[in-house]
């Protein structure tokens, strides 16, 4: 039911995925479990969220998954990279990751070059089926671009329709790197604009199905996150309608600057 969007070396990641960002430990194996009954396919982590180990519990022996994580700040570096690769894969209990993405740029560390040659070894190893970063700006891409021969795959960005990331989109375009966003629903602070409250009315959909419709006909990859079980199988229920395109302009409009997390090219914590 989920769509598949191939990535520039050809592996195909579900269009919707389930997030896991602050589900405790002891809770998360409960709502990876929820979201895998309910047809989520492509489950996301991240060293830091520091749930990796009940992600792994939920995921053992559940066949055609897609799972990614993340490497957190203080691991950025060649070898440190490598270690934390090994220790995010012993908690996950996965032989192949499919994704692997820088966390953050941290750009006044300059580390992540040398953390993306170890991305790409990783990858000629094998160990992971696709690398990608998350929340870089255009001037952190185009070091990689000038400075290494592997495009990332994925670029996982706060994205929302607060926050459209319109020019970022364009450069993800040309360099055939694939948008994923991160808080789709800018925690909850537009749902109840009366603009999406109408179109829900209109579709007879919930305002959260709204914006991740939007998402999807955007063509973003998006992974919005619940523990509550009946808003994670409705999240899941968007693919029997579409949005008319006066209704995507509808929200399109909604567009302010607005971010729920830190700016990329500030953020510099280890």
């Amino acid at each position: 039911m989920v769509p598949l969007i191939s990535l520039n070396n050809g592996v195909r990641i579900p269009q919707l995925g389930f997030g896991v960002f602050q589900v405790p430990e002891d809770q998360v194996a409960g709502a990876v479990t929820t979201a895998i009954e309910a047809g989520y396919r492509s489950i996301d982590t991240a060293a830091a969220y520091r749930n990796e180990s009940g992600v792994g519990d939920a995921i053992a022996g559940v066949p055609d998954l897609f799972i990614t994580t993340k490497l957190w700040n203080s691991d950025q570096g060649y070898d440190s990279t490598l270690r934390a690769f090994d220790e995010s894969m012993r908690r996950l209990r996965r032989d192949v990751l499919d994704l692997y993405l820088i966390h953050w740029p941290t750009p006044q560390r300059n580390l992540y070059t040398e953390t993306w040659r170890a991305f790409e070894k990783l990858y000629a190893d094998g160990r992971v089926r696709a690398i990608g970063v998350s929340n870089f700006h255009t001037p952190h891409l185009q070091r990689l671009f000038d400075e290494f021969p592997t495009t990332p795959a994925v670029n996982q960005i706060e994205l929302h329709p607060l926050l459209q990331q319109e020019e970022m989109r364009k450069v993800h375009v040309t360099h055939r790197i694939v948008t994923e966003a991160w808080s789709p629903l800018a925690q909850g602070a537009l749902l109840g604009r009366v603009e999406i409250t109408g179109l829900a009315e209109k579709y007879g959909k919930t305002p959260a199905q709204i914006v991740l419709r939007w998402h999807i006909q955007l063509g973003n990859v998006v992974i919005p996150k619940s523990v509550t079980p009946y808003r994670i199988k409705e999240n899941i229920d968007i693919f029997d309608f579409e949005l008319a395109p006066d209704d995507m302009t509808v929200i399109a409009e909604l567009d302010n600057g607005t971010r729920t997390g830190p700016d990329p090219d500030r953020f510099n914590v280890a």
